[in-house]
Formats: C-alpha cells, sequence, structure tokens
C-alpha cells in the first residue's frame, strides 16, 4: 500500500521522517510528532493533515514563520515536490509503497502496540500530571489536556464540556462562553451551537460515570443506531468522564469520521486516565482562581476604604465655645457607602451631613468621594438645606451610572438662635437629645437623591437649647441584629431581632449630656454589646452635634 510521509532535511540529507495518516506536529519540542532540532523553529510550529489522499498544512502561529517554495504563507496544500522551510530545515512529502499487512487498514492511524505503546501511554498520563503541578489557569488548564490527549493517542479531534447542574446538561468554559476543541493538532474556540457531538455517548457518560468507546464495527445497539452518530457518520468515539473530589465536572470527548481511524481499549484506557487526573488539576485550579478572586476582593475593599477615609473629617474644630461636633464610622466585612461631614460656611452657622451610597467596594466609595466633593461646594452658598439636597440631586442624576443612588439628610443650625433647618432625602430621622428625653425628628420628605431628576424635599424645622445634643446615624445602628437571639430566629425561620429606634432614643437620652465623642463612643458599645457575639453585619456610622449656646462648655 501507498503510504504519505512527512520528511526533514538539511543541506539535502535526511534527518527524520514521520507518516501521515491523520495528522504531524511538526516542532522542537519532544511532544511534536516530527522534532526538528532548529532553535529558529517554535515550539510548535506547523502540522500537516492528511485528507483524502491529499496533504494539507497550517502554521501555528510560530515566531519566525513557514515558507513554502519561497513565499511565506500561513496554510495551504502541500504537494509532493513543494519545498517547505522551516527555519534551516525543509519539508517535504514523500509517497513510498509499505507492507500492506492483514490488518492495517483499519489500524493505520493507530500508533504499534507492544513498548512504544505503553511508553506513549505513560508519557500522555505524565504530561497531563505535570500539568496539575504547573497550571494553575482553567482555560489554559483545558487545552494542555487536549494536547496531550490528541497527541498520545494521535486522535482527529477532542472537546472538552462542563457539566451542568441538568444530569444531561453540556455547558462551554465560563470564562469565554465557548467550547475548547482542538481538530487535525490545532487548538480553537468555538460555540457550543457550532460544536456536533454524539448526545447520546456524552449523555451516557454523564449518566453512568463511565468511559464510553464507540467503533461502527462493534454492535453496541444504541450507539449503532444513534442519529447523531449516524448523521455525523463517526467511525469512531471516546468519550470520558472528568472526575474531581465532588463528582464528575465534565467530559472529555475524542472522535473521528476517517474510516481507517480506530480508536483501541488502550486509548480509552490513557484518555480515562487522563480524565481522572484533569478532572482533579481542573478542580485545583478552579479553587486557585477562586483564591485569587477573593485576594483581589480584598483588596479591592483596602482600596475603598482608603478611599472612604481620605475624605472623611479627621479634626475635628474645637475653638468655638458654642457648639462641638464629631463622626465616626465602623466598617462592617465589606466597605459601604457610608460617609459623613461638617462644614461651618459662615462664624454663626454650621452643618452636619450623613448619607449611605448604594453598593458596596471602590464604585460605591468613588461615588462618596464625588457627592461629598460636590457637598462641600454647595453647603458654602446655600443656606437652605433643601437647596443643598436638591443640586446634590441634580449632580448625581446626571453624572453616576443608572441605579445608583443615595440617602441623605443635613441639618443647618444657626449658632446664635439654636434654629435647625433639616432636609432628608429617604433617610433615618434625626435623634434630637434633651436632658429630660430623646425624639426622632426630620422624617424623610423625599426619596434618596439619584432616582428622581426631580424631588418634593422640604424643609423642616425645630430649636434646640443650650445643652441639646442632635446625633445623625445610618442604617447600621437600628438594623443592628441581636447575637444572642439571632440563630433561634434562623432556625425558626422568624426574623432576626433589630437594635430599632427606640432602644437608639433610650441610649441617646442616657448618654445625652456626655461630651459629642462621648455620645456616639456610648451607642457604639451598646450596639456592639446587643449584636455580641457577633460583630454588626452592616456599617455603623455616626456623627454627633452637642449645642451650647453662649455658655461654657463643660469639659465633662
Amino acid at each position: 500500500m501507498r503510504r504519505g510521509f512527512l520528511v526533514s532535511e538539511k543541506n539535502g540529507q535526511e534527518l527524520r521522517r514521520a507518516p501521515v495518516v491523520a495528522s504531524v506536529v511538526v516542532g522542537r519540542t519532544e511532544d511534536c510528532d516530527l522534532v526538528v532540532e532548529d532553535h529558529a523553529i517554535s515550539r510548535h510550529h506547523v502540522v500537516v493533515t492528511a485528507r483524502k489522499d491529499k496533504f494539507y498544512w497550517k502554521d501555528l502561529d510560530s515566531r519566525n514563520g513557514t515558507f513554502v517554495n519561497g513565499a511565506r504563507m500561513i496554510e495551504g496544500e502541500l504537494k509532493v515536490g513543494d519545498r517547505m522551510e522551516v527555519g534551516e530545515t525543509v519539508l517535504r512529502i514523500k509517497i513510498e509503497e509499505v507492507p500492506d499487512e492483514a490488518g492495517a487498514e483499519e489500524t493505520a492511524a493507530l500508533p504499534s502496540a507492544g513498548p512504544r505503546k505503553a511508553d506513549e501511554l505513560l508519557h500522555g498520563v505524565y504530561t497531563v500530571m505535570n500539568a496539575v503541578a504547573t497550571v494553575y489557569d482553567p482555560c489554559a488548564l483545558v487545552d494542555r489536556i487536549l494536547e496531550a490527549t490528541v497527541k498520545a493517542i494521535r486522535a482527529q479531534r477532542g472537546a472538552v464540556f462542563l457539566a451542568g447542574e441538568a444530569d444531561d446538561a453540556l455547558l462551554p468554559c465560563p470564562v469565554y462562553n465557548q467550547v475548547h476543541v482542538i481538530e487535525n493538532g490545532t487548538l480553537d474556540r468555538a460555540d457550543t451551537c457550532d460544536i456536533r457531538i454524539s448526545g447520546t455517548v456524552a449523555r451516557r457518560v454523564l449518566r453512568e460515570g463511565e468511559s464510553v468507546l464507540f467503533n461502527n464495527t462493534e454492535e453496541d445497539g444504541e450507539l449503532n443506531v444513534a442519529e447523531s452518530i449516524m448523521t455525523l457518520q463517526l467511525r469512531s468515539i471516546i468519550c470520558v468522564p472528568l472526575r474531581a473530589k465532588n463528582g464528575i465536572l465534565g467530559i472529555l470527548y475524542i472522535d473521528t469520521d476517517q474510516a481507517r481511524h480506530q480508536y483501541t481499549e488502550q486509548d480509552m484506557l490513557l484518555t480515562t486516565a487522563v480524565g481522572n487526573s484533569a478532572g482533579l488539576a481542573l478542580e485545583n485550579a478552579t479553587m486557585h482562581q477562586q483564591l485569587l478572586d477573593k485576594q483581589r476582593i480584598e483588596q479591592e475593599i483596602a482600596h475603598a476604604w482608603t478611599i472612604q477615609e481620605g475624605f472623611l473629617i479627621k479634626e475635628w474644630p474645637d475653638t468655638d465655645p458654642r457648639f462641638e461636633v464629631y463622626g465616626e464610622t465602623h466598617p462592617a466585612k465589606t466597605v459601604g457607602g457610608d460617609f459623613y461631614d461638617f462644614v461651618q460656611p459662615d462664624p454663626d452657622h454650621v452643618g452636619v451631613l450623613i448619607g449611605d451610597v448604594s453598593g458596596k467596594g471602590v464604585p460605591a466609595a468613588l461615588s462618596m468621594a464625588q457627592l461629598l466633593a460636590a457637598f462641600r461646594l454647595y453647603a458654602r452658598d446655600m443656606a437652605s438645606p433643601t437647596e443643598v439636597i436638591k443640586a446634590l440631586n441634580d449632580d448625581f442624576v446626571r453624572r453616576t451610572r443608572h441605579g445608583t443612588f443615595c440617602t441623605l439628610c443635613y441639618l443647618y443650625l444657626d449658632l446664635t438662635t439654636g434654629n435647625v433647618l433639616c432636609a432628608n432625602a429617604g433617610h433615618h430621622p434625626t435623634v434630637h437629645i434633651r436632658p429630660e428625653d430623646a425624639s426622632c425628628l426630620g422624617d424623610a420628605s423625599g426619596p434618596p437623591v439619584g432616582i428622581l431628576p426631580e424631588g418634593p424635599w422640604e424643609d423642616t424645622s425645630w430649636k434646640v437649647q443650650p445643652g441639646d445634643s442632635l446625633l445623625l446615624y445610618t442604617d447600621g445602628i437600628v438594623e443592628a441584629r441581636n447575637g444572642a437571639k439571632l440563630s433561634d430566629a434562623q432556625n425558626e425561620s422568624e426574623s432576626p431581632e433589630e437594635f430599632g429606634d427606640e432602644a437608639l432614643c433610650r441610649a441617646a437620652q442616657r448618654l445625652g449630656q456626655k461630651p459629642a465623642c462621648g455620645l456616639i463612643y456610648g451607642v457604639q458599645q451598646e450596639v456592639e454589646e446587643f449584636c455580641s457575639p457577633f460583630p454588626p453585619h452592616d456599617d455603623c456610622t455616626m456623627i454627633a452635634l452637642r449645642y451650647f449656646g453662649g455658655e461654657a462648655r463643660n469639659p465633662s
């Protein structure tokens, strides 16, 4: 019988040759079918494929390119007599007569059995195990798995599918939303709808968790009559599960439509070994990727807190005897959008602001920074809190992405009279603390900023007396959960007990005669005791303003 060989030459002398039955990969690494010891060529330089007595070649994105008959090309047909140059090496196709042994027609594309086959089995498994130890990118790992398997068993085509939640669901790679495939030695990615495989074989492997070998000469009733196999005219199929500790992650699928290409039991054993190793490798790579994602999130949180901290006030005014002010925020595990601010537009007026931007992490911190910058500009020239809220809303609607909003409460205090103006945009009311009681004033008169182009916000007014305090807070304070009853509430499917407005008013009234910082420290301590043994689940932010009027400040 006549057979084509790909021959490498240098200075007119033949160096090596490889039979071209299915495909031959040429390169300088030992896993290639035809190894060329030439530093000018790439690790995997070019692939030559046999199709119906013709030979086709394709450059594998080599560094220095491939030349055929003196012209640099990417792919094409390679005819007898053509001169292909890779580096300083010449490749030619030669057709020669070889012995027509019994059964050669059916097994021509397969490597011979015996010691060489055993070596290739061990080499294939070793290659994948090496990938387990060196590759932590799931996509790159799948490519390595396909290359190792196809190389070891001389496969025509292979693909890796991931298992879905349903028993027979096959999913693409989640990174690219495409399937990793290799055909005739060339790696590629394709849409799921463009990869036609035997669904009957794939479902059997996913359902039973066993490897399947099909040859069209075998008497397998279910597979011989399978519509997918007949439609695709498949001659041989290997499909094995990708096993991991926690189940089957997917399948490694190999097939061919060439009549002379029949996979063997040894091919299935190797592919099964690869599948077992590959499943563990993919599981490890996925866990490694999840760890990296967690680290990136933690870095983002740290960066968000740095941004947020940079805009919050650290040095509070202490030279005016008519008032004192202090604010503090205690972030939960994830940095949210809580913030506060203080302004004194003129010697006789001060303003305190508190707010909460929707979302978490860097986006919330950046929105907060943008809003605070605008607030300090508007509060300098506008005496009405409602005017400030409306101006901030205009900016927020125009500049922020869809869906982002912010609750705000802004108090404006006249230090000479004790008159308070308050505008509240979807935020909690203010706690007015007097020696005899504490009550909530200044309910929201409109929605959070960023929701509507225009809002119905209005100023609410009341008066504070010397010795009174005003406490502004975010929802992390009143929605703090009772840690002692939290587990019981979860077991009984009940809503957990929250700290609430009434408890906050009672705590504020008990602590109202303390300095502003002492008031905040005391309330925070009671909230943490209420949540014990767990920390508060949300950011806890407060700002307190104590009014003295014309009286001297009590240092206690």
